[in-house]
């Protein structure tokens, strides 16, 4: 653009520095950010901000991430939401509940993501051992009557939609998929696959009190049956309503590899196409 005399303006900067978080690009994107106003005579305005905030936290620099977020002055309350809400998730991923705690204060007095920042913090509790503050947190949502919505998972096959929840085997073929999940488990432990642990949903759904099994995350339930249903040759595509888990996303990139398929997921953040034990989007999302 610049080359071709073509002024970059606020909305250029955000695919930018967007593009720079999710490809680790660090170093660039601060280059870009500083480069805005000075450069270009464009302001910095919050959500660019929020998209450094981002691309500190993919990086595990939460730290700096979280003395950015506090340093910037948010008007809209929905800006603030992303904001609060990427350090939130970031927060959970790395162990850091001091800052999940924080992160998830701002949410619920703003009145945005309440039901969001109540599980992501419990999350965060439990992952680190703090079962009390986590079933503590679970019984503030039950009397305040705030209900999150499960999450799910769906492929399309021919002119037929198969929807998919954690830990929920009652769908067709529900067994012939269990076993295949306990097949590829097993064939994953073989080449050093450690799974089970990273991206749990403690508290996701009721069902999942039951069910703490990360093998049985929809998405993994929705590629199992694809699996089994759509012959090889065909790329297999899923679709889930939320952030794709650490874990399975690991476990999409090894079972990829092993069954010599590709598979192509869309999350609420992007694309994702693993094919060959890797994913085409460099464990940045």
């Amino acid at each position: 653009m610049v080359e071709r005399g073509v002024n970059p303006n606020d909305v250029t900067f955000v695919g930018v520095l967007h593009g720079c978080s999710h490809s680790g690009l660090v170093d660039e994107g601060l280059g870009f950010l500083n480069s805005m106003l000075e450069k270009h005579g464009v302001e910095p305005e919050a959500k660019h901000y929020t998209c450094v905030v981002d691309m500190y936290c993919r990086v595990g620099r939460l730290d700096e991430a979280h003395k950015l977020a506090k340093s910037i002055h948010v008007e809209n309350p929905a800006e603030g939401a992303l904001l609060w809400g990427t350090l939130l998730s970031a927060s959970r991923l790395h162990g850091r509940v001091d800052i999940a705690q924080e992160a998830s204060r701002r949410l619920i007095e703003s009145n945005q993501q309440v039901a969001g920042a109540y599980v992501t913090l419990s999350n965060a509790c439990a992952s680190t051992g703090e079962w009390e503050i986590a079933h503590g947190l679970r019984s503030q949502m039950k009397q305040a009557g705030v209900v999150k919505d499960p999450g799910c998972s769906w492929v399309e096959i021919r002119d037929s939609t198969f929807v998919f929840h954690a830990g929920d085997l009652s769908f067709e073929r529900g067994e012939d998929v269990l076993r295949l999940l306990r097949e590829l488990e097993g064939r994953m432990k073989e080449r050093g696959y450690a799974g089970g642990s990273l991206g749990l949903v403690f508290f996701e759904v009721e069902q999942e009190a039951k069910e703490e099994i990360v093998s049985l995350h929809s998405e993994r339930l929705a590629l199992a049956f694809a699996l089994i249903v759509i012959p090889k040759g065909i790329t297999i595509r899923v679709m889930k309503n939320l952030r794709m888990c650490k874990d399975c996303h690991e476990a999409f990139k090894a079972i990829s590899g092993i069954v010599e398929r590709d598979f192509i997921v869309r999350d609420v953040n992007r694309f994702h196409h693993f094919r060959d034990g890797s994913c085409s989007c460099g464990d940045f999302w």
